[in-house]
């Protein structure tokens, strides 16, 4: 959306507080009951008096923060006022994370408001006093001050309104911290730019982040911030520099018809550096900076996923430096295709920005599938569970019909339940219940809720395209107290020979020895088999089954190879597995033979047989004896421990040659009741 040209006139309620905020009017006398006494208050000064929250009077009101002007070292001072969300105002708003980058979330820091005071993080602190301007208000609007977060009705329906607040900014200033402590030279790159006469202006914050100015030289003190010594430059604005020339040049090539990937000198040296970086171990300054950048804690944090997706225009901000973040957004997305498993590794090694990223990119298309987004939002940090569910409510209308109201006096369980119940409900589908795994089991809460708090034990893979059930709608029933889900299906086999390596194996996102370890012993149980019950190739079924059937040119596939294919490029992948013995030597030999097979692999689903002679991916966390059962809903089978006369949902699992509804009678009074706690 297109931001606005003019600015509105400033609403009256921003230049007046109304009489009712916290005392403000400067001739208004202590009530009889106030804890001010005229004496105390000739002892201690009105500033230190907490500042008291008014109710907000109507439905759609929100407070706006009026940050006052002043140096870089005075104190913070602020004024609040209530506004209607309905009306136009022009305000900016933040997206930052409560806490530190070293954790300290202590409401610790104190600014002025209107004669009192209001404790905040000192993250909050900081982020104020570098986006202060030196002679003119700035008007914001900060979860942490305009809410009155010891409130939990209106903390709820405020968090219900922040799609409004973010939509409606002007601006989405993104704080990300100081820049780094660790400093290098000026780039040379930009030193060799300059001698021939190009632009290398570094973007400072001035009077706003939105009017990037141009400073000709070395960073300097702005608004009396501090400044480093000529010759030096954190690694951080480094590379926020180099972004923004490399961006820069990239839409001038563009603009001129060429490929901007080919033909820029500051893309091609940024590609260099980090293929050096992912192949061998060569940190450079700029990859120094960029490493710092993205280790963020914003990047894992869950709200900043619709607090970016709904802004009309979003700034990244570091100590005096900034960037666009869709310049940052291209540029990373560009940076990733094509990349080695290797490389990608080193990425997720380094930070969370890729999964924000992926957020981010989902939320634009997923918005009319919330089971889609709370996927990945999963993946993401909430200091409060309620959080992954709260935090995604604003992304689209839709969402309301299948994710409860933000509601705080309500437990992160009872929340949670609320979500699985509106999916079966709404769907009739039990696409709900592959996400109801766990790396650390809870026996105390019902296991067919997904804990979207808690690390899955299963990678999901999309089954869009599988029928175990052939296309059934769930026949369910659930217990007045939720604890209980009756549910109809068909039980199937049992998990009989499941080896299994260290549990870190399948819990961990990068490659290492465990992980290839527990796939040497995967192909060993697969390859037990002599013949298998559909007829196929063992080593077709271990293929598929490895993979979930989403391998090129299986009944289910996405990709475009053909099936002969996949198979030898499996064999090829089996040898290396077989014939190395350390991680190093497997990663060097499937680079130089082009191998990427163990891509697909879904590496939290080690192969089991069953009794009737299957072959099965199953959670890591199953174990020998559990049943195999297709329910009515189910796209896929799920694995159920029996205990006593209930079972214990433990997860999705694939089972080659069932999952076209095989194993699923056609007619569905041959289905029993399946009582799962």
């Amino acid at each position: 959306m297109a931001r606005r040209t003019a600015k509105p006139a400033q609403p009256s309620s921003l230049k007046k507080f109304p009489e009712s905020k916290a005392g403000l009017r400067k001739k208004r006398r202590p009530s009889a009951r106030s804890c001010w006494t005229r004496a105390a208050r000739a002892r201690k000064p009105q500033s230190q008096c907490t500042y008291s929250y008014t109710p907000l009077p109507h439905s759609d009101s929100i407070r706006l923060l009026t940050l006052h002007p002043g140096d870089f070292a005075s104190p913070i001072q602020i004024s609040l006022a209530e506004v209607r969300s309905q009306e136009e105002h022009d305000y900016e708003a933040l997206s930052y994370t409560w806490a530190t980058e070293d954790g300290d979330r202590k409401r610790s820091s104190q600014i002025r408001c209107d004669g009192t005071r209001i404790w905040v993080t000192k993250n909050c602190e900081l982020a104020l006093r570098y986006l202060r301007k030196e002679n003119s208000n700035r008007v914001l609007w900060v979860d942490a001050i305009c809410i009155n977060q010891k409130d939990n009705n209106e903390r709820g329906h405020q968090v219900g309104m922040m799609r409004n607040v973010y939509s409606k900014a002007t601006e989405v200033l993104v704080w990300l911290g100081e820049s780094s402590k660790e400093t290098t030279t000026p780039d040379p790159v930009a030193q060799s730019l300059a001698a021939e006469g190009q632009d290398t202006t570094p973007l400072l914050i001035l009077e706003t982040v939105v009017e990037q100015e141009q400073n000709n030289g070395n960073p300097t003190s702005v608004n009396g911030r501090p400044s480093l010594n000529r010759g030096s430059i954190p690694v951080s604005d480094l590379f926020l520099d180099y972004l923004h020339r490399m961006v820069t040049e990239m839409k001038r090539i563009e603009s001129s018809g060429q490929d901007p990937q080919s033909s820029s000198p500051l893309y091609q040296e940024i590609q260099s550096q980090m293929y050096e970086l992912c192949f061998s171990g060569v940190l450079t300054d700029l990859c120094r900076g960029f490493n710092d950048i993205i280790q963020r804690r914003w990047w894992s944090r869950v709200w900043v996923v619709q607090e970016v997706a709904l802004a009309r225009s979003a700034t990244l901000i570091c100590s005096n430096r900034a960037a666009k973040y869709d310049d940052f957004f291209d540029w990373q997305d560009i940076l990733c295709q094509g990349r080695t498993r290797k490389e990608l590794l080193t990425w997720n090694l380094l930070s969370g920005a890729l999964r924000h990223l992926q957020a981010v990119a989902n939320a634009h298309v997923e918005q009319s599938k919330p089971l889609a987004v709370l996927r990945w939002a999963r993946e993401l940090i909430a200091s409060d569970p309620r959080d992954i569910i709260f935090g995604i409510l604003g992304l689209s209308d839709n969402f309301k019909s299948f994710l409860p109201l933000p509601d705080y006096n309500k437990s992160t369980a009872q929340v949670f339940t609320d979500v699985a119940k509106r999916h079966l409900n709404l769907t009739k589908s039990l696409d709900i219940l592959q996400h109801a795994t766990s790396t650390t089991p809870n026996f105390d809460r019902p296991s067919w809720v997904p804990y979207w708090s808690d690390v899955p034990a299963v990678l999901y893979t999309s089954h869009r395209s599988m029928k175990a059930s052939r296309n059934s709608e769930a026949i369910f029933s659930i217990s007045t107290d939720d604890q209980n889900l009756r549910i109809r299906g068909q039980k199937f086999d049992k998990v009989k020979v499941l080896p299994l390596a260290d549990p870190k194996a399948y819990t961990r996102h990068f490659l290492d020895e465990q992980t290839i370890e527990s796939w040497r012993m995967s192909c060993n149980v697969g390859f037990s088999l002599t013949k298998y019950p559909t007829g196929e190739p063992v080593g077709e079924v271990i293929t598929r089954t490895l993979c979930w059937d989403r391998i090129s040119g299986s009944t289910h596939g996405q990709f475009s190879l053909s099936l002969k294919e996949m198979e030898n490029n499996f064999r090829e992948w089996h040898s290396v597995l077989t014939t190395t013995s350390t991680h190093e030597e497997y990663v060097e030999q499937l680079r130089i033979k082009q191998n990427l097979f163990d891509l697909d692999i879904n590496s939290t689903t080690p192969l089991c047989t069953t009794a009737k002679g299957y072959l099965a991916a199953v959670p890591f966390t199953a174990k020998v004896g559990d049943c195999i059962a297709v329910l009515a809903g189910g796209r896929v089978p799920f694995v159920l421990r029996p205990i006593g006369d209930h079972y214990r949902l433990v997860g999705p699992c694939y089972v080659h040659g069932i999952m076209n509804g095989e194993a699923f009678p056609e007619n569905l009074d041959e289905l029993t009741w399946f009582s799962i706690h």
